[in-house]
């Protein structure tokens, strides 16, 4: 009879084993509950691919969540058309074959005569034709960007090829894109939010974070003496900060980073201010990487939040009083 009394039993709630496991598991998360748990918490896990290359150069852009991708590729777009505008067209053709020599010009007429004539297409076989072709052109020039997803939310990062950052430098471009949105009040991009332009990635440490920081401030804030200025004048003139931003990475501690950036500035040429500098170099931990850039006139265009940027006076206000999130702004394009 207590035999099959213990067979009920165990049917019914599992054995005494099982239900210790299945405990252990809600209680110390070591089980399947507790693994979900910690996916749910923390995301799948981080693939090579989801990380910023070191010595790499682009724009780290946040956005709304969901809409990483597709501000990505809406901010590809405006950058190619500032990088159009920077780069001389001699430049942009140096990589392209050269044409054949005017000697060649009646063979070349010959061999297009001797092509067949192409068939007559319906107009639906045309139209992919033409989709196909603009696809084809699109790949092309988007050679010069290409989406690095990071696996993280509101978050993503646009890299640029090494041909592209020889030629065209981010931290100009961003201020090209943001002058662009101040002065038409449009972003280009529906969900875009802040703009970063990053010059160097390297490992999150402190260490090498003042290795890779040192060329960007001799870079962006060199120390120029001019005859018969006081130093108190040379301070004035030239005046930086330290931004930084932590995301799923607590190795390296603020002060520690900032630190690493702003004890290698010259006191006797530039002065540290924090409301209104005239340079900012950012600092971004992400992850296991460390993403250093440099933004100019960071007041003067919003902390780089584009979003914010686009707003009136009038509504930048309002937002102030009211503490909440700043509405989509206009993107300049059909939708």
């Amino acid at each position: 009879q207590n035999y099959y009394i213990n067979n009920l039993i165990n049917k019914t709630f599992g054995t005494h084993k099982q239900t210790h496991k299945h405990m252990a598991g809600k209680r110390w998360q070591g089980g399947k509950d507790g693994a979900m748990i910690k996916k749910r918490r923390f995301g799948r896990a981080s693939s090579s691919s989801a990380n910023i290359p070191y010595g790499a150069k682009g724009f780290l852009i946040s956005s709304d969540v969901g809409k990483e991708k597709q501000t990505a590729r809406d901010l590809m777009r405006v950058m190619l058309d500032i990088y159009d505008d920077i780069v001389p067209p001699d430049e942009k053709d140096a990589d392209k074959p050269k044409e054949e020599e005017e000697g060649d010009d009646v063979d070349a007429v010959e061999k297009e005569k001797q092509k067949p004539t192409p068939p007559v297409l319906s107009v639906e076989d045309a139209l992919k034709s033409e989709i196909e072709s603009i696809k084809e052109d699109d790949k092309i020039e988007n050679k010069k960007f290409k989406i690095v997803d990071l696996d993280m939310k509101a978050c993503i990062f646009v890299l640029m090829s090494k041909d592209a950052a020889s030629k065209a430098d981010p931290s100009e471009m961003v201020v090209r894109y943001l002058s662009e949105v101040k002065e038409t009040s449009r972003t280009r991009s529906r969900f875009i939010e802040r703009i970063l332009p990053v010059q160097d990635v390297c490992f999150a440490s402190s260490e090498e974070i003042k290795a890779h920081a040192k060329p960007i401030i001799d870079r962006f804030l060199p120390n120029i003496e001019v005859d018969g200025e006081t130093k108190e004048d040379r301070v004035k003139k030239s005046t930086f900060s330290v931004v930084f931003g932590s995301r799923y990475n607590n190795s390296v501690p603020r002060m520690e980073a900032i630190d690493a950036i702003a004890q290698q500035v010259s006191a006797d040429f530039h002065k540290v201010d924090l409301g209104d500098p005239r340079v900012a170099f950012t600092c971004d931990l992400i992850k296991g990487c460390c993403v250093l850039g440099v933004a100019k006139e960071w007041k003067k265009f919003d902390k780089y939040n584009a979003r914010i940027l686009a707003l009136s006076e009038e509504d930048k206000n309002e937002l102030k009083k009211t503490n909440a999130a700043p509405p989509r702004t206009k993107t300049g394009v059909s939708e």
